[in-house]
């Protein structure tokens, strides 16, 4: 193909054919990266309106960051051929998804409808309605990352789409009742499709089919959405009625936001006791309630019969002529509700959808560029005050996009009026939360991507060591990004203290090892003691001792029992009692047996009334406290 658009983007290969524009997988040749590029057709090139369109939505889709969004990098134009260059994600659509694997497990569904709604919400705040949500517009990566696709590019897709018979079945299996109606698209238009999305993730196929747009449109106004839980009754009530809710007829019943639809699904596994949602507006007068046609021929009064009148004549009378076979009313109702249905259609896609200009009417400039816009007046006979264009930071607008007009649109104005613009000197550089990220990624962020100076502290926390757990500048902080000095502080968990426990009673073995898995250095002391032989009898830092995560040098001593160890002293010629004190203190159990001296004169008189034998001889080593040894005395 090698086709180069804007003297950059090398086209490569066509990757999408939409009713549109076609897409193609591309490359950046300045960033040498992988991109995706969307190129208007050639036959809407050619129309104003919807170029002006396509630059001033595709412009402020760009204004949009968040992951679960598809990026835009660039819109532009090269030789009448208008193109958006967006971020290449590898992968398939949900639905394609959906076609190969059928229903998703629970777990699973709510993960992608988690992320899928994050990135709805951001759009939401951001004052951007998709209008046209669906698996075909959700790319999943292989990872399980959710990216929504054509923020910003639906409404103009909708100018397009009526005359387009596979586009519009695609898109009315998720278009909200109200819009059927010929109603304006809002954020709640927006999660009446993600309502179906979420059906369609649990079930394996949408709620409704039909042979044409206006059957399947029916369906949607009038009709219950076939109860998941006799699908599946493993899917819990809870998840069931974020469904219900989101896909509620009445708007005054349906999610309010994206963001309460988001709170309401993380929360849901955690609510088993849910009974099921049902609405009840009886006696209520609601103008978005969907009255079903039926109803008004359904009723259970007698139709009046046809009164047969006798025409007199003096003409011979005629037979009788059979009457006229009439319509089932519930046909008649029928058909009354496809003409309101088609004429919503009609009235949404043709009227509601932007892009019909109005000369009397200042369109809306915000968005475009300078020249765009002086492009755009000139079908209005109005020009811009190009002496005095005003500058601002824009949280939205990147530099050289239009923020404000005076007069603002939807102002009347007339040929030959000026128009003031106000011009984005740049977006604002708007923080994220670094707290809970590692120091590495968050000082590559703000370095790399916002031009900070980094600075760093340490102080020890529970969490993780290297965490950043606080910033100086808060989450939302504003940077104007014309201030070429830019720093911050970011403070690092150093970890969690080391904090000693008791060793004293451990076998030695036992308490090294755990000390050194703390990085310690074990010091071994050998005493005899009470205690079995290689037994933990003191250590030098008390149990709680407490020890900077950051501190390496890290020594402690432990003192080791060798064991009891005793020396049995002599008690020879020691009085009994003497000799029983010496040995008690000593841990001996004493016996004492006194004797007469013998009259044979094998005795020895200097041991009368005296120890003259030992059980235990002296100098023997014991090593059990408590040994007993038996002392021998002459009586006096």
């Amino acid at each position: 193909m090698n086709k180069i658009i804007a003297e950059r983007y090398e086209l490569l290969d066509v990757i999408g054919r939409g009713g549109m524009a076609d897409v193609y997988l591309a490359n950046d040749t300045i960033l040498n990266r992988t991109i995706a590029i969307k190129i208007l057709r050639t036959s809407l090139a050619k129309d104003p309106v919807y170029i002006a369109r396509f630059q001033r939505e595709a412009s402020a889709a760009a204004a949009l960051s968040h992951k679960n969004i598809v990026e835009i990098y660039d819109v532009g134009e090269d030789n009448d051929q208008y193109y958006i260059v967006m971020e290449y994600v590898p992968g398939r659509t949900l639905k394609e998804l959906i076609a190969k694997r059928g229903a998703l497990h629970v777990m699973e569904a709510i993960d992608i409808m988690k992320q899928v709604l994050s990135g709805t919400a951001r759009a939401h705040q951001m004052g951007i309605i998709h209008r046209d949500l669906k698996p075909q517009n959700i790319l999943v990566t292989d990872s399980g990352t959710a990216k929504i696709a054509d923020f910003g590019i639906a409404s103009i897709q909708s100018l397009t789409q009526f005359t387009q018979t596979d586009v519009i079945m695609g898109s009315l299996h998720y278009l909200a009742p109200e819009l059927a109606r010929g109603e304006k698209a809002t954020v709640q238009s927006d999660i009446y499709a993600l309502g179906i999305v979420f059906y369609e993730l649990l079930r394996g196929q949408v709620p409704f089919n039909g042979e044409s747009p206006v059957n399947i449109a029916l369906k949607h106004m009038q009709e219950e959405l076939p109860s998941l839980r006799e699908f599946n009754p493993s899917i819990p009530q809870s998840v069931e009625n974020i469904v219900i809710k989101a896909t509620a007829k009445n708007l005054n019943d349906r999610y309010k936001n994206a963001s309460e639809m988001l709170e309401d699904l993380q929360t849901c596994l955690s609510r088993g006791d849910e009974e099921k949602l049902v609405f009840n507006h009886d006696g209520e007068s609601d103008p978005t309630i969907v009255v079903n046609p039926r109803q008004i021929f359904d009723n259970n009064e007698e139709e009046p019969k046809e009164e047969v009148v006798e025409e007199r004549s003096t003409r011979k009378p005629k037979k009788a002529s059979a009457p006229k076979k009439k319509l089932d009313p519930k046909i008649i109702a029928g058909i009354v509700a496809g003409v309101v249905v088609v004429l919503g259609l009609i009235f949404y896609f043709v009227f509601l959808s932007p892009g019909k200009t109005d000369a009397s009417v200042m369109p809306d400039l915000v968005g475009m560029t300078q020249k765009e816009a002086k492009t755009l007046l000139e079908d209005y006979g109005v020009t811009i005050n190009e002496d005095m264009v005003y500058k601002e930071l824009s949280d939205t607008y990147k530099k050289g996009l239009i923020t404000k007009t005076d007069p603002k649109k939807g102002s009347s104005i007339k040929k030959g009026d000026v128009v003031t613009i106000t011009v984005s000197k740049g977006k604002y550089i708007v923080l994220d939360n670094y707290v809970g990220m590692s120091y590495e990624d968050a000082k590559d962020v703000l370095e790399n991507q916002y031009g900070f100076t980094v600075d760093e502290k340490y102080e020890v926390s529970d969490e993780e060591a290297g965490t950043v757990i606080e910033q100086s500048l808060d989450e939302g902080y504003k940077q104007d990004p014309t201030d070429k000095s830019r720093s911050i502080t970011l403070t690092v968990s150093k970890g969690s203290y080391v904090i000693l426990e008791n060793y004293v009673g451990m076998k030695y073995e036992e308490a090294e090892s755990k000390l050194k898995a703390l990085g310690f250095n074990v010091t071994k002391r050998e005493q005899s003691s009470d205690e079995d032989s290689g037994t933990v009898i003191d250590q030098n830092l008390a149990s709680g001792y407490k020890v900077d995560p950051s501190e390496k040098n890290r020594n402690i001593t432990l003192t080791v029992s060798t064991g009891y160890s005793q020396t049995v002293p002599s008690v020879i010629g020691l009085s009994p009692d003497s000799a029983k004190t010496n040995l008690t203190n000593l841990g001996f159990v004493v016996s004492m047996v006194g004797e007469q001296f013998p009259e044979d004169g094998s005795g020895d008189e200097r041991y009368i009334g005296a120890v003259y034998k030992q059980s235990i001889d002296a100098g023997t080593t014991v090593t059990k406290k408590q040994t007993e040894i038996t002392i021998y005395y002459y009586e006096d």
